[in-house]
């Protein structure tokens, strides 16, 4: 690869979709028509890319030895010699900045997440994900961090039913790569994760239903239609389960998502189903 090449391969763009729930709180909060709001979350996940990226590049700078030896993560820019260590120290410290300058034009609250995200990234390269639980658990913190971002970006209460619901489903995200790398080295060491992320992903795909019969759910958005939302929800985590078996690869979750067009439709229809039964409700 070359100079430039291999720096946008180093920033992992395929991974910002794991930034999506901070555009939670401007849908469910009812902003999606508020410029404002709109301006501000959009500077937040900005933000949140760039440091994320910024911590891609850190995480492969102190894992290029060992990431030399995997099949997958060999061909990683800084793994592979096509972006050296000081190129991606520096890049990296540019993201860094760049993202806490953007996040300034956001709300405090959306600062303060940003700012515990960068914190908790950096504890997880150096040191939580030693520990395979601690390491989960930190995965699924920073995506309900987002998600609190997001809210705090749009001037929304943070719902408890979406951090909560997002939670649920990162620590599955989490457990499930776990299984992937398990199931490449040793399929026997994968069977009791396999349990526990099948009823990872049930009790999401369940909250979900709850959220949207909830009748606090039906008083906020004004609408009984919510439940509709859950079918591509439920779609696309059978759709998910299923990809994540038939890999032999190891791959996470962001590369299963990237790589099959059908979860992606899922997700876009599930963004305007959502979108359009909200904007009736609020009619």
């Amino acid at each position: 690869m070359s100079g430039p090449r291999a720096a946008l391969s180093a920033l992992r763009p395929a991974h910002w979709l794991k930034n999506a729930p901070i555009l939670a709180g401007l849908v469910f909060g009812g902003r999606i028509a508020d410029g404002i709001a709109v301006r501000s979350v959009g500077l937040t996940f900005a933000a949140f890319c760039l440091v994320a990226s910024a911590g891609y590049l850190v995480n492969d700078v102190v894992d290029r030895d060992q990431d030399r030896a995997h099949p997958l993560r060999g061909r990683r820019a800084v793994a592979a010699g096509a972006l050296s260590k000081r190129a991606a120290c520096l890049l990296a410290a540019v993201l860094a900045l760049c993202g806490g300058a953007l996040v300034l034009g956001a709300p405090p609250g959306a600062q303060a997440c940003l700012a515990t995200y960068a914190a908790l990234t950096s504890a997880y390269t150096f040191l939580l994900r030693r520990v395979p639980m601690l390491a989960s658990l930190a995965v699924a913190a920073g995506f309900v961090l987002r998600a609190l971002a997001g809210a705090e970006a749009a001037a929304v209460p943070p719902s408890p039913w979406l951090l909560s619901l997002t939670g649920v489903l990162a620590l599955a995200l989490a457990v499930s790569k776990r299984e992937a790398e398990a199931r490449r080295r040793d399929g026997v060491a994968a069977c009791a994760l396999v349990r526990t992320t099948d009823a990872l992903l049930l009790a999401s795909a369940l909250g979900y239903l709850a959220y949207g019969f909830s009748p606090d759910t039906v008083a906020i958005h004004a609408t009984r239609w919510l439940p509709l939302t859950a079918l591509p929800v439920l779609l696309a985590l059978a759709r998910y389960r299923s990809r994540l078996r038939a890999s032999r690869e190891g791959l996470g979750p962001a590369e299963i998502v990237a790589r099959d067009p059908m979860l992606l439709v899922l997700g876009v229809v599930w963004a305007v189903l959502s979108v359009v039964v909200l904007r009736m409700g609020a009619r």
